[in-house]
């Protein structure tokens, strides 16, 4: 029976195990022979001496923090959850770095859509001070679950020294981590303004891969703009990448205020004219195929005013050119054999008010391919504000993002069944906006939120309102938004099945005991390790902690069955068994086996406590019976 390793995914390791699959002979005793792999590759291999890199102090220990395995673990936190039993979205408290890590087996390749809004860091942020030797340690001094003298929140100012380097440092290790948890259409969405604009386009341009660089939004969140140098800011700027920009294929998104004017057997459309308009550039001196004759219907005329059109000569039928302009000669949009393919259904002639018959394309489009420019009123900074005021009351967060802005990235990215996440959650717009567009669409995609509890003022308004620290801001606005949406939707068929609630999770040290002897008294800690698991800690913290190791969504349901008075914990309809009890029976271990194929599940693990059989004889009993039944996987903790 395998003993469980309680750290996360090890990406390293798995990196290099892929490349001794691809290269098998760039392994010499155990280790990867890089001058045999540069051979391999020959002329992929860049050899040029001088090449640009972005390099700055710090760099090379971020991506050494990106890639050392974490030994946390997220504990559940039912009581300020909402919905426990029926939803699929999650809220996790904690430091980003370690959440993302411990996400990495059981949502990598998982995630559609990444937004964030980090700092922007302008010399007040709070900036995330990571600990390159022990970070999970140092996030539970920062938020006082261990004590240590003089730790305190950091903001990054201008006089710090390294302004530009502890930001970079912050951001890349999560950007990188980030990336592995997008699916190949994923998509990031990053807001971020002028202080780090540059900086950040440089590191996503080599985490992501310049040629996965989707596009520089612009988003006008103040019309009158603020003074800024010479000039009134009134933008921020998004930064848009795709995990693979060759299977990246985004949604339009609505025209505002576009209706349809007309309606025929195939739906509405509204007309647009078939002649090109820029003459200067097009015309039958350039575009000789593009002028040809289309036969026009006069005889029957309906109420619109339309008439039938053929592209083919029809007996007394009118011919009508495109018109000629400044002198030129006009051309179609189409040619030919397209306009014909078209002529039944999608062409149309009308006579204007000047006599002449025109040809016109009925267009059944409202939606349109986003501009790189968003000046939306719905989308300014001040709506923001007044959203969260309206739910939680004034005063409570800064500068939240709007929840239209959130909607719009929505429309764009996702799919109806689509994973979301934000690891910057703050005031949990992007949880806000996703239940709205579910809403609104019927669909039913999902949200992780991500927030490290950065406490709150004690002179705050949000302090004052019983809010201790950003993360329940985020819960009680996600809670009383969900509320409001239903009452909104009251009469919609099908919005009970909206799914409005959030597990919660909080990150923490890890339910398992590390060995660390005490050599004076190695007799007491040899009596305490007897007990595998920390004081304290719940089997259903243990339970979790087994699913995020083994990759299992945290979501999945959980059913206890109970077998000789032992608890067994059904997971994800037999993907996982945990029996965590003393004293187990064979009994349990064939009922075990039993539920087994009575499931059928595709894959099956079972996991035990290590020291949770009467003898070493039983331990090795069951083993066999699991794998007479076609459990291979069987694990101890």
């Amino acid at each position: 029976m395998k003993k469980f390793n309680g750290e996360s995914k090890d990406i390293v390791a798995e990196n290099i195990s892929k490349l001794k699959e691809l290269f098998p002979e760039v392994e010499s005793e155990g280790k990867i022979d890089f001058e045999r792999l540069q051979e391999i590759l020959g002329e992929y291999i860049e050899d040029k001496e001088e090449k640009y890199r972005f390099e700055w102090n710090g760099k090379s220990k971020a991506i050494k923090l990106s890639q050392t395995p974490s030994t946390g673990t997220l504990r559940p936190c039912k009581e300020e959850s909402k919905n426990w039993d029926e939803t699929e979205n999650l809220f996790i408290e904690g430091d980003n770095l370690e959440v993302l890590k411990l996400l990495q087996k059981t949502y990598h390749s998982s995630i559609k859509m990444i937004y964030i809004d980090p700092p922007y860091n302008t010399g007040g942020d709070f900036v995330y001070e990571d600990d390159f030797q022990d970070n999970l340690n140092n996030y539970l001094k920062i938020t006082g679950q261990i004590n240590e003298e003089g730790k305190k929140n950091s903001t990054n100012t201008e006089n710090g020294g390294r302004f530009h380097t502890k930001w970079l440092n912050m951001m890349y290790p999560r950007l990188k981590l980030a990336r592995n948890l997008l699916n190949d259409q994923g998509v990031i969405f990053i807001s971020i303004d002028d202080n780090e604009s540059g900086n950040l386009w440089k590191v996503c341009n080599e985490i992501f891969g310049e040629t996965n660089f989707v596009a520089e939004i612009t988003v006008i969140v103040k019309t009158e703009g603020r003074r800024y140098g010479f000039f009134a800011k009134s933008h921020e700027k998004i930064y848009v990448y795709a995990k693979n920009i060759d299977n990246l294929a985004l949604n339009e998104i609505d025209i505002k205020g576009k209706k349809f004017t007309y309606r025929d057997e195939f739906g509405g459309f509204n007309i647009k004219e078939l002649r090109n308009q820029n003459t200067r550039a097009f015309n039958s001196s350039n575009r000789p195929n593009l002028r040809y004759p289309f036969y026009v219907n006069t005889d029957n005329v309906d109420e619109n005013g339309f008439m039938e059109v053929s592209v083919d000569y029809q007996e007394g039928w009118e011919e009508v050119y495109p018109m000629i302009t400044n002198g030129l000669k006009s051309v179609w949009r189409w040619g030919k054999e397209s306009a014909r393919q078209q002529e039944n259904k999608n062409l149309v002639a009308r006579r204007g008010r000047d006599g002449i018959i025109r040809i016109y394309q009925k267009y059944r489009k409202l939606t349109e391919i986003p501009k790189t420019v968003w000046k939306d009123k719905e989308i300014i900074s001040i709506k923001g504000t007044k959203e969260v005021q309206e739910l939680l009351g004034s005063g409570i967060f800064d500068f939240p993002k709007p929840v239209k802005l959130l909607s719009d990235i929505i429309t764009i990215a996702t799919d109806q069944d689509s994973i979301i996440l934000d690891f910057f959650s703050g005031a949990a717009t992007t949880a806000h906006a996703t239940i709205k567009k579910n809403a609104e669409d019927g669909g039913t995609r999902k949200y992780i939120m991500v927030q490290l509890p950065e406490k709150s003022d004690e002179k705050s308004e949000a302090y004052k309102a019983g809010y201790k620290n950003i993360s329940e801001i985020g819960k009680e606005r996600i809670r009383r938004a969900g509320e409001k949406i239903l009452d909104e939707n009251k009469d919609k068929e099908g919005i009970e099945n909206l799914d409005t609630g959030f597990k919660v999770f909080k990150l923490d040290s890890s339910n398992l005991k590390e060995w660390n002897p005490d050599y004076d008294n190695l007799e007491m800690t040899l009596e305490d390790m007897v007990e595998n698991f920390v004081d304290g800690r719940t089997e259903e913290d243990v339970v979790y902690e087994i699913m995020l190791k083994y990759g299992i969504d945290l979501t999945f349901p959980i059913e206890t069955t109970e077998i000789d008075g032992k608890k067994v914990y059904n997971i994800g309809f037999g993907a996982l068994f945990v029996c965590l009890d003393d004293e187990i029976t064979l009994n349990v271990v064939k009922s075990i086996a039993k539920l087994k194929e009575d499931i059928d599940p595709e894959i099956t693990r079972v996991v035990f406590k290590d020291n949770g059989f009467q003898s070493d004889a039983a331990k090795t009993n069951a083993i066999e019976i699991l794998k007479r039944h076609g459990i291979e996987e069987i694990m101890s903790i």
